[in-house]
Parts: C-alpha cells; structure tokens; sequence
C-alpha cells in the first residue's frame, strides 16, 4: 500500500484550508445545517475573518471561502458569495478580543434541545466541559442584522456557548480546532441529554462536573479530537486534498 503523502506546512496552516476541514468534520458528527450555519476565522492584524457561503458542510473546499471586514466589506472574495447572516460573527470578535472562531449550526440534537426550555445540563461526563458556560438567546425578527449580530454577542457574554431557541447554537472560541472540537462534543452531550430526560436520569452533581471540566481544560483532550477527525477525513473526503494538490 502506497504512503499517505505528507501534507505541507503552508497547506495546514492555510486558514482556508482549515475551516473547509472543519467543516467537513462537523458534518461528519451530524452538525450539518443544510445550507445555512457558518464557521468563521479572524484574521491575524485585520478588522477581518474568513467565512463560508451557503453550502452544505461537506462540500466546502477552500475556493468557496471568503475574507469579510468587520463592516462586512468583502475584502476577498470567494468562488462562492459569503452567507449574507453572519454580523453576529463582526459582533463576537469586536466585542471579544479572545474569540478567534465561531461557528454556528442547525444541528438536530442542540436544536431539539432548545424547545423544551431545559437549561443544558451534565447528563454526560463531556458536558463538563461547558459547566457554567452556556448562554441562552431567542430570536427577534424585529431586529435589524446589525441589532440582532450586537444581541448574539451581548446574550453570549464572555461564555463559549450560546443556545438559540428553535434554531441552533453559536460557539466561541480562541482556536479554530478546539471551537470544532467544542461543537462536535456540545452536540453529542446534547444527544445524552435528551435520552436521559427521556427515561428520568438526572444530571451529575455540580462538584463532579466541575472536577471533569477542570480535567478537560488542563489536557489536550479538544485538540485530540480534532486530530482524530482530521484522519478521517483525510480517508473520507479525498476531494477536499485533492483541491490543494493531493
């Protein structure tokens, strides 16, 4: 069996790259939004970020993504135009100088979630990891897209997560791979959550989750996961190596 070749450093460290992975990642874990949902990048030194179109998760390759200014000027264009819904991405990074990515989804199990009124809750050892870092927010159609990209932010705080009623989630985070990483095991505690409420489990106590998340945060468990996908994708989505040459 032939080598897997050895993918170049430019390559990896290719923002565009990067957030087309993660989308296929996400994906992958069942975070796909139809065409809607974005994952978002700043750019180092710039009132700016990368961000993706209207697409589903797994079909994005770097060309489609595309540099937007803070004022939603769009610096670099994209073969695809960038999501038209995404000030609250402007909004996060502008009010919170340690958010570098934030991704929103549809997906089902957080989704589901948010109609039942439930707060999230440790119903899964992972859960831990979002102990006292989840943020609520319903939606407002009054609201213009500068109104409604400020009340994300002000909703979301200085908290990770931020749940959206009958709609999703917006995650914040200082890297692209731990924020995926997040989202990917967000939704899978969300899952639990729900099985649980269902037959009448009850949620650990608050000592033990934080005992769990201090764990979580102190180990390089978010960027194991990242790299775990990453592997798979490499087997799974061929033609997103094969668009940067391999």
């Amino acid at each position: 069996m032939p080598a897997t070749p050895v993918i170049p450093e430019h390559v990896l460290d290719d923002p565009k790259f990067r957030i087309a992975a993660a989308r296929r990642m996400l994906h992958r874990e069942g975070l796909d939004s139809q065409i809607g949902g974005h994952v978002s990048l700043r750019v180092p030194g710039e009132d700016a970020f990368w961000v993706t179109p209207y697409q589903y998760f797994d079909e994005t390759l770097p060309e489609h993504v595309s540099k937007v200014g803070f004022d939603l000027t769009v610096l670099e264009p994209g073969t695809l135009p960038a999501s038209p819904g995404i000030n609250f991405h402007a909004s996060v990074m502008m009010a919170r100088p340690d958010v570098n990515c934030v991704i929103h989804t549809h997906a089902r199990n957080m989704s589901v979630l948010t109609t039942t009124g439930e707060p999230f809750g440790n119903y899964y050892t992972y859960a831990a990891l979002f102990q006292d870092d989840v943020a609520y927010f319903r939606d407002d159609i009054t609201l213009t897209p500068d109104e409604e990209g400020e009340a994300i932010a002000a909703a979301l705080g200085d908290k990770r997560v931020a749940l959206m009623s009958h709609h999703g989630s917006v995650h914040a985070g200082d890297t692209l791979e731990r924020t995926v990483a997040e989202a990917i095991v967000f939704e899978l505690c969300c899952g639990y959550q729900l099985a649980a409420m269902a037959v009448g489990g009850k949620p650990l106590d608050e000592e033990t989750a934080r005992t769990y998340r201090r764990a979580y945060l102190k180990n390089e468990f978010r960027e194991l996961i990242w790299e775990a996908n990453f592997r798979r994708i490499r087997r799974s989505d061929p033609d997103l190596f094969e668009a940067v040459g391999l």
